[in-house]
């Protein structure tokens, strides 16, 4: 039985037409008709999943065995943002189990041992160390740092490398950003004001932050990627 067919039947067991189900989770109209040739995204799955009480893998027909797992059980409380980081951590970590490529793939990145925050900030000085790490692309870059900190979540993870990239025409109006202010040095969203920079963050338990030009803030250069080092 595939999905399609096991979510028609559920609608059958618990008498709800599919148009009372849309109705319920605020779907758009015939949205539940479209799984007859596609499955749902993870979010949407979740949702039903908890709306029929059942797991997962019993909606794609998986299994027969209806009942949670406690994980999915505890997901399914999560709100849609963190439903959303915790299916990005997941790829993240299922990304850092893929074995390694070969040694004649991978490129040599030197990193700053002092991370740039992705948080609060983190003070950094002149005497820098460097450590190398290597990734399976090569990409032209100014400066190579860590992030710490968990502000660009779900985008940057705290333990990523970060590539910086000076810009010959200094556009950073919008653009994702290492900032050096007052000592400290940040990875933000900036928006270039009358009177100075907004910095702002990705998620969203962290407030947007202004820096006047009075407090002398400088762009270090436009992020231009991001990755988790390849062991090698």
């Amino acid at each position: 039985m595939n999905f399609y067919e096991r979510l028609q039947s559920l609608a059958k067991e618990n008498n709800k037409s599919f148009n009372q189900i849309e109705k319920d989770l605020n779907y758009g109209k015939n949205t539940l008709y479209r799984y007859k040739v596609q499955n749902p995204t993870q979010e949407r799955l979740l949702e039903l999943s908890k709306y029929f009480n059942v797991s997962t893998d019993y909606l794609l027909g998986i299994t027969d065995t209806k009942q949670l797992t406690s994980t999915e059980s505890e997901l399914s409380q999560l709100n849609e943002i963190n439903q959303k980081r915790t299916t990005n951590l997941v790829k993240r970590l299922l990304k850092e189990q893929e074995p390694p490529v070969t040694s004649e793939e991978l490129f040599p990145y030197h990193v700053m041992d002092q991370a740039l925050s992705a948080g609060l900030g983190y003070v950094y000085t002149d005497e820098l160390n460097y450590s190398t790490v290597y990734w399976n692309k090569e990409i032209d870059y100014d400066m190579a740092t860590w992030i710490k900190g968990d502000s660009m979540e779900p985008e940057f993870y705290s333990g990523e490398v970060v590539l910086i990239k000076e810009q010959n025409v200094p556009d950073y109006n919008g653009q994702i950003c290492a900032v050096d202010w007052d000592g400290n040095s940040f990875i933000k969203k900036v928006y270039v004001e009358d009177d100075g920079y907004t910095l702002v963050s990705i998620n969203d338990k962290y407030a947007d932050r202004f820096v006047s030009w009075y407090e002398e803030p400088r762009i270090i250069g436009k992020v231009i990627a991001h990755f988790v080092p390849v062991p090698y």
